[in-house]
């Protein structure tokens, strides 16, 4: 996979503006559920295409969760996109088209495209794709390829690309934190960037329904493998009976992968009858994205996703069978 160095992501900003000013009608997005750096990067880039002078519209197939409403111009964010063709399509943080959800027609369909990832691909879609696999996040490429641009790093452009930076690298926690990433994040703080903003909605603000699932999380908590293999789930019931919605579930399964024993970790959680979403985390050398595609996901080696149609207590048959085997084998 591609591993591009900062000079080298920064070499492609006038093939990147090329495409751009050739364009008339540009369409930005990202995955389903957007986190930190699906935002941060969509609503940077957008700022990008200001300067440029070009109208443009950003959408995302999902509404962004609550905890990401401080993020600057969120406001320009739709659930969808002009039913013509777009002469460009620019793809930020997606290693596969179908994580467009409802856009994907959309996103296919214009003439060309612009894919910009940190992610393992599995699949190969773009007219010019920007892969950096050795990125912590889509925004630190992004930061990469704007600073020798022309462009200005305005206070809330770099406010989008440090919550993209610190949202995906755990504050600065996970073992994809490189020396780059705080270099990088030093010069979006130069730049403006209000890190207690995004600290604040991030970190240190839950709400009341959110704090009561996490006790029921935690309650449903189970461990196999010598305590090395940690997972729970949280179903309609539970969500009914606390108040809280999907996006209160966010970091969970970092709690079971703190635990000192644990390797890999997983979440369930139950989003509608028939539908289940599994987080991922694990420790070292174990390789979470090997559990994830046995499901259809995808992801990091240390952090992945997926999901599974059908009953939750299926789901999590035969999700443990799979960390087993992926623990035993690493």
């Amino acid at each position: 996979m591609a591993a591009l160095s900062p000079a080298e992501l920064g070499a492609l900003w006038p093939e990147l503006e090329r495409e751009i000013l050739a364009a008339e009608s540009i369409i930005v997005g990202t995955h389903v559920n957007p986190d930190g750096d699906a935002l941060g990067s969509a609503l940077a880039f957008s700022q990008v295409l200001d300067q440029l002078g070009k109208t443009h519209v950003v959408a995302c197939h999902h509404e962004p969760p609550s905890y990401l409403r401080f993020i600057p111009h969120l406001d320009r964010l739709q659930l969808s996109v002009p039913e013509e063709p777009a002469d460009l399509a620019i793809v930020l943080d997606l290693e596969a088209l179908d994580r467009l959800g409802s856009l994907r027609p959309a996103f296919e369909q214009a003439n060309r495209m612009i894919v910009i990832d940190h992610h393992e691909p599995h699949e190969m879609p773009g007219d010019l794709r920007v892969i950096s696999v050795n990125s912590p996040a889509c925004a630190a490429i992004l930061a990469d390829i704007i600073k020798p641009s022309p462009i200005t790093m305005t206070p809330q452009m770099a406010t989008c690309l440090l919550t993209g930076i610190l949202t995906d690298t755990g504050n600065f926690r996970f073992p994809n934190t490189t020396s780059h990433s705080l270099h990088v994040a030093a010069e979006l703080l130069e730049a403006g960037a209000d890190l207690r903003a995004i600290v604040d909605a991030v970190y240190m603000t839950r709400s009341l329904p959110a704090v009561k699932l996490s006790s029921r999380f935690l309650a449903n908590m189970r461990l196999s493998s010598g305590d090395q293999v940690a997972w729970s789930k949280v179903g309609l019931p539970d969500f009914e009976a606390t108040g809280a919605r999907e996006e209160d579930t966010e970091g969970f399964v970092n709690d079971l992968l703190s635990i000192e024993s644990v390797k890999i970790a997983a979440l369930l959680r139950q989003v509608k009858p028939g539908k289940v979403k599994i987080s991922l985390r694990s420790r070292g050398s174990v390789d979470v994205t090997l559990v994830a595609r046995e499901f259809g996901g995808g992801g990091h080696k240390n952090a992945s996703g997926a999901s599974y149609d059908g009953d939750i207590d299926e789901a999590e048959k035969l999700l443990v069978e799979a960390m087993e085997k992926c623990l035993a084998s690493s």
